[in-house]
This record gives C-alpha cells, structure tokens and sequence, in this order.
C-alpha cells in the first residue's frame, strides 16, 4: 500500500506541473479579476502588439528609404542635377527640347545614355551655375553691378553652348580612340582570319580584348548582329556613327571582300601598315609645328603679361594716376592671359595626330 501512494502521490504532482506549464501564458490575467479588469489588460496587451507592429512597420520604411539613398548616392552628379532641373523646370526644358535639332543625333554618336530632356536639363543646370559663379567672381572682384552682370550672362551663355557641343567633342574624341587603336585591332583580326577564324569570330574577340573605345563599338555591332541585324548593317551602322574616312576604308574593304571573295587577312594587315605609316608621318608634322608654336606660346604667356605690367605702371607715373583700375588689373590677369594660355594649348592639343 505505501508503494501505490507514493506512485499516486508523483503522479498527481507530475499532473500538476503539467497543468502549471500550460496556464503560463495567462499568467498575465491573475485569478480573481473581474472580466472589465480582464478585458482592459487584453486591450494593453492588443494595444502593446499593435506598436510593436507599427515599430517594424517604421524599421521596414527606414531601410527602404537608406536603400532609396544609396541608389541615389550610387547615381552620377550629373544625372541627379539633371533629374532635379527637369523636376523644377520642366516648361523651359521642354521648349529647349523641342527647338534643338540634332541633338538626339550627337548623343548617340557620342555614346551618352542620357535621354534629350535630361541632357538639355543638363545644359540648363551648368548653364545657370556657371553664369552665377562668373557673377559671384566679378562682384567680389568689385567690379561694377552692371558688368557683374554681364560677365554672368556672357558665363551662362558659354556654359550653355558648352553643353551644346560638349557631345560633338566626344563624338570626335572617340573616332580618335578609334582611328588609333585601329592598327592594333586590324591586325588582332588578321591574324585570326589567317588561322582560319570566321569574320564574326573575329569581331567578338576584338570586343572582347582590351582596345578601348574601338572594342565598345565593336561589341555593339556584334550586338546588332544577336538582335538580327545583317553583317552588312551593323558594319554600315557603325561607319554611319563614327562618321571617320579611316573606318570607312575598312568597313568598305571589308564588305567588298566577304561580298566578292579575296583574301581579307592580306587586306587588313594592309590596311594596318597604311595606317601605321600615315600616323608616323603626321607625328613628324606635328613636331615641327609645335617647335614653331612654342615660343609664341612663352611670348605670350611670359613676356607679354611682364610688358603690360610695366606698361601700366610706365603710364601710371607719367599720368601720376593710375590709368586702369586695381580690380581691372586684377582681373585681367587672373582670367585673360590665363584664358589665352588655355586656347594655346587647346590649339596645341586639337593639332597633335590621331
């Protein structure tokens, strides 16, 4: 008998353990409570769910908002000054749109994946920040209001017609980059034409190897060719873009060969040594140029900012006043002779061969 109430006696604790583990979570609704008493503290504890709820609903749009930053951030300058000008001043950006012819055409010569209302927004921002620092500069420089002023119109106009052109430029500097890489990848293609790679073959290794701007261009045509383009028009489309005698000599032999029949590894390594030979003898020019431009170059950048010092100061004894303005001086030369050594060099740089 003492053997069953002692079993009797451990399974009833062990039920009443049981019992204890399953209430534990109404352990926050004591006994003895009315039900208003107990309806209140289940609105707390609804009421303490739903701002927990609300507390991640805030971490959620918190992060949302620092991974909307940083794609921000990640963006170039230029594309989110453009994105604001074009938030702020639409009017006048779609006018501009609307009346600049050719543009589209620069763009795309130039390789800018920027869409036209975006790039003339573009235009609008560097036109308006450079004609308010040239006015900023000029007035704290004490020159006059009114030709503050006009130092900042004619800084607006420059920054505009800048941006204007500025795809022109790249356009031009990219068919350089073209025409001088052309040798080498001439002959990489050559080369594998005459181990018996195919044409296609050949253009897809140039776009995949290290050529610069002529292996962009070359992946383009091969994607041309992907989306179902002829050989012959991604050929003709990439002449049509560079716009360069040099790559059109290539892309005709080119066409004239597959079309016709002949030994197109012997033309393009051809075509190499020609261009080859054509880049030595500009270079030789070129030399000879800048030895005569160099010391019009020093002339004008030493002696003559010297002379017209003195010449100031020869004028200002003599007059016993001074004949042009401190700010004046100032500014002329800290802008002019400094401008016009910047378009020597300009002259210089356009003049070297490509």
């Amino acid at each position: 008998m003492g053997v069953l109430e002692a079993f009797s006696n451990f399974l009833e604790r062990l039920g009443g353990k049981t019992i204890e583990v399953a209430e534990k979570p109404l352990t926050r609704l004591p006994e003895g409570k009315s039900v208003s008493e107990r309806l209140k503290l289940l609105k707390e504890l609804q009421k303490e769910v739903e701002e927990e709820k609300e507390v991640e609903e805030k971490e959620r749009n918190i992060e949302t908002i620092i991974e909307w930053r940083k794609q921000e951030i990640s963006k170039p300058f230029s594309e989110r000054l453009a994105e604001a000008t074009l938030r702020y001043f639409r009017g006048p950006v779609e006018r501009l749109t609307n009346s600049l012819r050719g543009l589209d055409e620069d763009l795309y010569r130039a390789s800018i994946l920027m869409p036209k209302d975006r790039y003339v927004a573009l235009m609008l921002a560097v036109s308006m920040f450079s004609g308010i620092f040239l006015f900023l500069v000029a007035y704290l420089l004490y020159q006059p209001l009114d030709m503050s002023l006009l130092i900042g119109l004619l800084g607006a106009m420059g920054g505009f017609f800048y941006m204007r052109y500025y795809p022109k430029m790249v356009w031009k500097r990219r068919v350089a980059e073209v025409e001088r890489a052309l040798p080498y990848a001439l002959r990489h293609m050559a080369a594998l034409l005459s181990a018996g790679v195919g044409i296609a073959e050949a253009l897809l290794s140039v776009a995949k190897a290290d050529y610069g701007v002529i292996s962009e261009e070359f992946d383009l045509v091969v994607r041309d060719m992907k989306t179902g383009a002829s050989f012959e028009d991604a050929l003709t489309r990439f002449d049509e873009k560079m716009g360069s005698e040099n790559v059109s000599r290539v892309v005709k032999q080119i066409l004239r060969a597959v079309k016709f029949g002949g030994n197109l590894s012997d033309i393009l390594y051809k075509l190499a040594e020609d261009f080859s030979f054509e880049y030595r003898m500009k270079l030789v020019e070129y030399v000879q140029k800048v030895n005569g431009v160099a010391f019009i170059y020093m002339f004008l950048t030493i002696v003559m900012p010297t002379m017209f010092v003195v010449g100031i100061l020869a004028g200002s004894v003599m007059a016993q006043a001074l004949v042009m303005p401190v700010e004046t001086l100032a500014l002329v030369m800290l802008m002019a002779f400094p401008a016009i050594s910047l378009i020597i060099i300009n002259m210089i740089k356009k003049a070297e061969p490509r």
